[in-house]
């Protein structure tokens, strides 16, 4: 993910203020930034050369150099991430600013994305004995509809609605299976329960959430971002909901492929009996 924007929407909920201020001025003068040294930043923002190198480190770039390629390579322009809704707007204007923002959505997911971390993940998945999907709130939308898409290939997978149905669930889990933790904030107690319990039994956990530098993300053994900015009509939650659904699908569907002829049995047992029971 080298698009600096993009970097910050998914780390910058737990910086500092200092951070936070450092953050809005490189938004600000990406050009200029990308010709000064760490000194000259630091005489220019009054904020010290340690502060901006651990900002660097915090935004997970190897160092201020990084940091600064970053700002001056391709972007997407900051004038179409996440458009604000207006009430003046007509009907048609905010459906198509609605559509539009969901799209962004999912080309900033997309764009953090690594094929190192799709295989691993979908390898703890295939391999687990037992494959649980755990959500709170929000995200139990997510994990119910990943209960529903992985039901349909021979993953032993597990799923409850009730959080001490969770526990009890991820209590029965070891290092033979994989948890699957969705958390928009990567800081919500009751998931992060889950995930001491999950760690506690040396349970691999695979995160979805939206903060790279969140609790969650920092005990997962793998990391998927949903980038989502919050905008007055919407909460990040809400409007990572789609990009969180899109990376349970496409974890399903390499699942699938890659267990091919097992998970085209599963599925045509599964659509014999819903049609018998339609007949």
């Amino acid at each position: 993910m080298q698009d600096f924007r993009l970097r910050l929407q998914a780390y910058q909920a737990n910086l500092s203020d200092k951070e936070q201020q450092l953050a809005h001025f490189l938004l600000d003068h990406q050009d200029a930034v990308s010709h000064m040294t760490i000194s000259e930043l630091s005489h220019e923002t009054g904020i010290s050369t340690a502060t901006i190198s651990r900002f660097a480190k915090n935004l997970d770039f190897s160092n201020f150099q990084a940091l600064k390629i970053a700002l001056v390579s391709p972007s997407t322009p900051a004038s179409s991430l996440f458009a604000e809704i207006s009430p003046h707007d007509s009907a048609t204007t905010m459906a198509h600013k609605i559509f539009n923002s969901n799209i962004d959505a999912l080309k900033a997911t997309q764009a953090s994305l690594s094929e190192a971390s799709l295989n691993q993940a979908t390898d703890l998945i295939i391999q687990a004995q037992n494959f649980g999907i755990y959500g709170l709130g929000a995200s139990n939308i997510v994990a119910l509809d990943g209960y529903h898409k992985f039901l349909r290939t021979p993953v032993n997978v597990n799923y409850a609605s009730d959080y001490h149905m969770q526990l009890m669930n991820i209590t029965r889990l070891n290092q033979h299976d994989v948890a699957l933790i969705v958390s928009h904030s990567g800081e919500n107690h009751d998931a992060l329960e889950l995930a001491r319990i999950a760690h506690k039994h040396h349970v691999p956990i695979i995160a979805i959430t939206s903060s790279a530098n969140s609790h969650l993300a920092k005990v997962a053994k793998v990391t998927f971002l949903s980038i989502a900015e919050e905008s007055q009509y919407r909460t990040e939650a809400l409007h990572a909901l789609i990009a969180q659904m899109s990376l349970m699908d496409t974890l399903f569907m390499l699942t699938a492929i890659k267990t091919d002829s097992q998970t085209a049995a599963v599925f045509d047992d599964i659509r014999q009996e819903i049609e018998r029971t339609r007949a």
